[in-house]
C-alpha cells in the first residue's frame, strides 16, 4: 500500500486554509447570466436532459451517459470512455457556473471502474476545473486525476481537493470531468457520481436565520430560528412561548399571537450526522392540527443559492416528514416528501387513524441508494403490523447527498395565514434518537464514507494533540500512533 505525499500535504494545506478562513456574515445567493449559480445534477441522478444530453444540465462531446454499473450514491452515475476518433482525445462531461475573483472551491467525487471494462494503459478519467473572464477566456486552469490503470476495481474512490482562489477577473468557471485516451485507443470506462463543488471561502453560512438562543434537548444542542423568512413567509420567534424544553424533557413547539402577530417555530441540531436512521417521537393529536399549520420533521441545507434554474435538482438536500391539510380541511394530513414536492413520485401522502392516537413515532432511515420511512402508533422503537400507519421507500432522483443537511424541526402557518380557528397550536417531541449508518470495522475512516484518504486526515489533525474522534488508539491523545494507525489503513475500506 502506498500513500502519495501529495494527499498528505494537500490534507495539511487544507486544515491551515480553513483555520484562517472566516464564515461568511450571511450566506450569499448568487445568480447571473454565464450559468448556473451552483453545478446542476451533482449525483447525476437525472437525464436525459432538456437538449436531449445524456445528464439533465451538463453539456457533453464523446462518449458520456449514465448508468447504474458502479454508484457512491443514489441509483446512477455518469459514465466516460474514449473517444476512439483514431487519435489522442478525450470524451468530456462539462458545465458552466459562476465564480467570482478570489472564491475557493473543494472538490469532492467519487470514480471508479469495473473489472469488466477496467481502464488500461495510459487511459485516465479527471476533473478540471478553468477560471474564466467575461469574454469567455481562460485565466487559467487546475486539474485532478480521479482514476487510472491501477485503481482498484469494482469500487468507488473518494477525491477530495482543495483548489487554490480564482485569479484576478474571474467571472465564472467550467468544471469538467474527462476521460483522457492517446493515439493507442485506450478502453475502460470510468464512472463518476457524487460530486460536490463546495464554495468553502467565503463559504455559505449555515446559521443566518439562527441567533444566539439554543436549546439542549434530548442530549444534543438546537439553535432557535429568530428570523422573518420562510416557509410561509413567517415570523418565526426564539421566545420560550414558541420553543421551549418542559420538565419532562420534551420539546415543545408553539405557534402564538403577540399583538395580533403570528409567530412560528423552528429549531435546528447543531450536528451534521449523516447516514443513518432519524427517529422522532410525538405527543399530541396531529389530525387536529389547524388545516393552515405545518409541522416539519426534516433535514436541510443552505445552499449557495436558491434561483429557480436550480430547484429542480433539490440544492437544499431536502426530504421531509410534514403533517398538514395544507389549508385544506379535507386533505390527508400526513406526508413523506422529497423535494421538489412537483416532481413525479416525490411524495406519498397518508390519512392517520381516526380518532389519531396522543403518541406517534415517525423515521427515516438516509442511506446511499435511498430513504426509507414509516410512522406508526406509540412510542416503541419498531412497530408492530397492527401499529404501523404508513411506509414509503424513495429511491427517486432527489435523494439528499452527504454535506451539511442537518435536522430541522418547525411548526409554521401555510402562507403565513393565521390559523382557522383563531387559536394557538402546539406540538411536542418527546423524543430525537438519531441511529447511524452501520459500518464496517475501518480504522481511520474518520467521516463515514468507507474511504480513509485526506479527508480523514484532515479530521485527524484538526484534532491533534487533543483526544475525540480522531482518538484511534485510545489512549487520550491524538498524535502520531493515530496517524501511523489511519497511514496503515489508507484506501477503500475492507467489505
Amino acid at each position: 500500500m502506498m500513500i502519495q505525499t501529495d494527499c498528505i500535504r494537500h490534507s495539511l494545506r487544507v486544515l491551515q486554509t480553513t483555520a484562517v478562513a472566516a464564515f461568511a456574515a450571511t450566506a450569499l445567493a448568487v445568480g447571473g447570466d454565464d450559468g448556473p449559480c451552483a453545478a446542476h445534477n451533482p449525483s447525476f441522478e437525472i437525464g436525459p436532459g432538456d437538449n436531449g444530453e445524456p445528464v439533465a444540465g451538463w453539456s457533453n462531446s464523446g462518449n458520456v451517459g449514465r448508468g447504474n454499473g458502479l454508484t457512491a450514491h443514489g441509483s446512477w452515475a455518469a459514465w466516460l470512455f474514449g473517444p476512439f476518433d483514431g487519435n489522442a482525445g478525450r470524451s468530456r462531461l462539462y458545465l458552466t457556473v459562476e465564480c467570482t475573483s478570489g472564491w475557493q472551491h473543494r472538490l469532492e467525487v467519487s470514480a471508479g471502474h469495473r473489472g469488466a471494462d477496467a481502464l488500461v494503459g495510459a487511459a485516465r478519467a479527471a476533473f478540471t476545473v478553468t477560471w474564466l473572464d467575461g469574454s469567455g477566456s481562460s485565466l487559467g486552469a487546475d486539474s485532478v486525476i480521479l482514476l487510472n490503470a491501477d485503481s482498484p476495481v469494482n469500487e468507488m474512490i473518494e477525491t477530495n481537493e482543495l483548489f487554490d482562489p480564482a485569479p484576478g477577473g474571474t467571472v465564472s468557471m467550467r468544471l469538467e470531468f474527462s476521460f483522457l485516451q492517446t493515439a493507442a485507443q485506450e478502453t475502460g470506462r470510468a464512472y463518476v457520481d457524487a460530486f460536490r463543488m463546495s464554495r468553502v471561502n467565503p463559504s455559505v453560512y449555515q446559521w443566518g436565520d439562527f441567533g444566539s438562543t439554543a436549546l439542549e434537548f434530548d442530549e444534543r444542542i438546537w439553535r432557535v430560528k429568530s428570523a422573518y423568512t420562510g416557509p410561509g413567509p413567517n415570523s418565526f420567534s426564539a421566545s420560550a412561548d414558541n420553543a421551549t424544553v418542559s420538565a419532562d424533557g420534551s420539546l415543545r413547539l408553539g405557534i402564538t399571537q403577540t399583538g395580533g402577530q403570528w409567530r412560528c417555530s423552528e429549531v435546528v441540531v447543531e450536528d451534521v450526522l449523516g447516514y443513518g436512521t432519524y427517529r422522532f417521537k410525538t405527543r399530541g393529536r396531529l389530525d387536529l392540527l389547524d388545516p393552515n399549520v405545518v409541522f416539519g420533521l426534516f433535514l436541510w441545507e443552505y445552499a449557495e443559492c436558491y434561483a429557480d434554474e436550480v430547484m429542480w435538482w433539490n440544492p437544499p438536500n431536502e426530504f421531509d416528514i410534514e403533517f398538514s391539510r395544507w389549508g385544506q380541511p379535507g386533505n390527508d394530513v400526513g406526508q413523506f416528501l422529497a423535494q421538489p414536492y412537483w416532481w413525479g413520485g416525490n411524495v406519498s401522502r397518508f390519512a392517520l387513524p381516526d380518532p389519531a392516537p396522543e403518541d406517534m413515532t415517525h423515521e427515516f432511515r438516509w442511506t446511499s441508494d435511498g430513504v426509507y420511512c414509516k410512522s406508526w402508533v406509540g412510542h416503541a422503537d419498531e412497530p408492530t403490523p397492527k401499529r404501523l400507519v404508513h411506509e414509503w421507500d424513495y429511491f427517486g432522483p432527489h435523494q439528499p447527498r452527504p454535506g451539511l443537511a442537518r435536522v430541522h424541526l418547525n411548526l409554521w402557518l401555510v402562507n403565513g395565514n393565521a390559523p382557522m380557528n383563531g387559536q394557538e397550536q402546539s406540538i411536542e417531541i418527546t423524543a430525537f434518537d438519531f441511529i447511524p449508518e452501520p459500518q464496517p470495522d475501518c480504522v481511520g475512516d474518520l467521516n463515514g464514507d468507507l474511504v480513509v484518504d485526506g479527508a480523514d486526515l484532515g479530521l485527524l489533525i484538526g484534532g491533534w494533540g487533543s483526544t475525540g474522534i480522531g482518538d484511534l488508539n485510545d489512549d487520550a491523545s491524538i498524535d502520531g500512533a493515530d496517524l501511523g494507525l489511519m497511514i496503515g489503513a489508507w484506501g477503500v475500506c475492507p467489505d
